[in-house]
């Protein structure tokens, strides 16, 4: 049995003593010479889960929570995200100075359970396979609480029932002295709401199960459920109570309630196994993603102009996403502008980059704003044609997210 008051030193010399470098710099891919196809998948799958829970934007500050090698930083950095590596061991926050990414990893030696940071330091968190190891789990919760902003969130990625006593946690309790515990949902969600945390929730859809196959009946089966109206829908589960309590199987009338049960029994066991646990500080999480789309109305739009004259176009856009558009920010951050693009005689484009418009302010979904464009006709003569549209900054243009760009066609004469 692991002694939990000895455990801390036993993760700091960790890393030396199980000659898990090479791992560590390599991680969440194997390193050459070896075969972790199923552990990296396994990690793979566990960052992307966890980061789409999480949904880090390139302003939030994130902390990676008992980081290791700084794996899981070194992903979000190659995502254009941001965060702060820390752990208790000193051995592993250099391995995460080793690794070859785009810029050193901001690392910090810390304690979980008495984090070297402020109170609201940062917006989000990340924990993946760590707090298991913490003796004191509620204060560590307690810890994460504090340096999280008001509307912070963090999530959880953690080995669940039956971990302490598989083989592999058994030895390295036995062989290193590091603490291997069961994270147990129910209590796991008490500890949270205990540290203040107002919304906490588990995510049983997080893993993809491949032992969950429909045949082509029961997918069409499945696909006419939802259609079924509501009186219709009460009718038939009067329907299949008689035909159960007479003892019919569930193949045909019986199909939803033989579907969710199935579907119940195959979550439940890799849930409980593996469950990810997301808590919010604030009751308001907005989890789906902003959507940029606008109605653009041309007011004024020269057909016609001199070669490289300075011509203006006067344009009204409307924001009906869900997005504000911010009119001012940092290279690549989202915010917003009018595009313009040139086309040839045919419409095609030339240049997508022709010119760019600033908004006067920032609009919030619903209102519009006016902008005036002012650009250089095209230094030749000849047929072109101009597309109006939005920019999101280093995300995308608004028009494959369903905005109709609105061309209009424009002479150039030759000077």
């Amino acid at each position: 049995m692991t002694n939990r008051g000895d455990s801390k030193q036993a993760e700091k010399t960790y890393l030396s003593r199980s000659g898990g470098s090479a791992w560590e710099r390599e991680k969440p891919f194997p390193p050459e010479g070896t075969d972790l196809f199923e552990e990296s998948l396994e990690l793979l799958n566990d960052f992307i889960v966890a980061t789409r829970l999480l949904q880090p934007s390139k302003a939030d500050r994130i902390v990676d929570l008992g980081a290791g090698g700084g794996w899981c930083s070194d992903l979000l950095q190659r995502l254009n995200r941001q965060s702060v590596a820390v752990d208790i061991s000193l051995e592993m926050l250099r391995v995460s100075r080793e690794r070859p990414t785009r810029a050193p990893i901001k690392a910090v030696a810390g304690d979980v359970e008495h984090l070297p940071f402020v109170d609201s330091s940062f917006d989000k968190a990340v924990c993946l396979s760590a707090i298991h190891h913490v003796p004191d789990m509620g204060s560590a919760l307690r810890e994460i609480h504090r340096v999280l902003a008001p509307d912070g969130v963090v999530v959880f990625s953690e080995p669940g029932v039956g971990h302490a006593d598989k083989p592999w946690s058994v030895s390295a309790s036995r062989d290193f002295g590091v603490l291997e515990q069961d994270i147990l949902i129910d209590p796991f969600m008490d500890l949270c709401r205990a540290s203040g945390f107002r919304e906490v929730v588990i995510c049983p859809m997080a893993y993809v199960i491949p032992e969950f196959e429909l045949s082509q009946e029961d997918w069409r089966r499945w696909q006419r459920l939802p259609r079924v109206k509501r009186p219709y829908r009460a009718l038939e589960k009067m329907a299949r109570a008689a035909a159960e309590f007479a003892g019919l199987g569930k193949t045909s009338m019986l199909f939803e309630e033989a579907f969710a049960m199935r579907l119940v029994r195959l979550l439940q066991v890799p849930v409980e196994e593996h469950p990810f646990i997301l808590a919010a500080k604030s009751e308001v999480r907005r989890r789906y993603r902003p959507t940029y789309r606008a109605t653009i109305h041309l007011e004024a739009v020269p057909s016609r102009a001199i070669a490289a004259e300075t011509v203006t176009a006067v344009v009204t856009i409307t924001n009906v996403g869900t997005a504000t558009w911010r009119a001012d920010g940092a290279p690549g951050t989202g915010h917003v502008r009018l595009g313009i693009q040139l086309l040839d005689g045919t419409l095609q484009v030339i240049e997508r980059d022709f010119t760019r418009a600033r908004l006067a302010r920032d609009v919030a979904p619903g209102e519009s704003c006016r902008v005036e464009a002012t650009f250089a006709a095209p230094g030749h003569g000849g047929a072109y044609g101009l597309k109006f549209d939005l920019v999101a900054e280093g995300l995308a243009w608004f028009e494959p997210a369903g905005t109709t760009a609105v061309v209009r066609r424009f002479d150039v004469d030759a000077t």
